[in-house]
């Protein structure tokens, strides 16, 4: 996701220059080749209409978190770790009734982990792939626009809200010609550190809502910014 300033509501298609398509008019939207979509708001941030946009590309392949034996995959990153609240079975909690507590924005989770690991982050491309598909989204698809920098992979939080409210934005997403959400595997990773044990971080299920609280670091699956 990468934050905008503008207000927006969830659903919205935001075009190239930065404008929108209301959620309630997208039926009738028709992309302009010269001001192409290059997402869709997907969560509002800090109380009101202030917008995250999700991209319109999720990875082609499913990826790793963190390689396993490698110094990130082993290692609890205090500062990305978000707490579930009353968790008391955690094969049951969902994404449209779960709330969080710590590190709830994902916009600095990267940076974190680069003063943990300032060796293994050089080469993101090995050590943490679903990062690395993250930090280069806005180069590689949104080169020579507004939106080149600031994608960045979303918290468990923030990917739950996503999911929560994946069915408006399932719509304006295939309208602007994005991803699908369940097409090739639901689960998606966060950049959340999970409370259970030092290799595991959060991932949602799309499909169901389920969030998966025991995401191996180096188990293969998809992610979207």
């Amino acid at each position: 996701v990468v934050e905008t300033e503008k207000r927006f509501e969830i659903g919205d298609i935001i075009p190239t220059d930065g404008t929108k398509v209301s959620v309630n008019d997208v039926e009738n939207y028709t992309i302009d080749e010269n001001n192409k979509p290059i997402g869709v708001i997907g969560a509002l941030a800090y109380g009101g209409g202030v917008g995250k946009i999700v991209g319109l590309q999720k990875s082609d392949v499913a990826l790793e978190w963190a390689k396993s034996g490698t110094f990130g995959f082993e290692t609890v990153v205090e500062k990305i770790v978000c707490s579930v609240n009353n968790c008391d079975d955690p094969s049951q909690i969902n994404a449209s009734t779960v709330t969080f507590t710590g590190d709830l924005d994902g916009s600095d989770n990267w940076d974190e982990i680069c003063k943990v690991d300032p060796n293994g982050t050089q080469d993101a491309e090995n050590n943490y792939p679903v990062f690395n598909f993250a930090n280069n989204y806005g180069t590689d698809v949104l080169v020579g626009t507004a939106y080149e920098t600031g994608w960045y992979l979303p918290s468990i939080a923030e990917l739950c809200e996503v999911c929560k409210n994946k069915d408006v934005i399932q719509t304006s997403l295939t309208i602007a010609n994005g991803f699908i959400f369940d097409d090739n595997g639901s689960n998606y990773y966060s950049s959340s550190q999970s409370t259970f044990y030092d290799i595991y971080v959060y991932k949602v299920e799309f499909l169901y809502g389920s969030v998966n609280v025991y995401g191996n670091k180096s188990t293969v699956d998809y992610v979207f910014v």
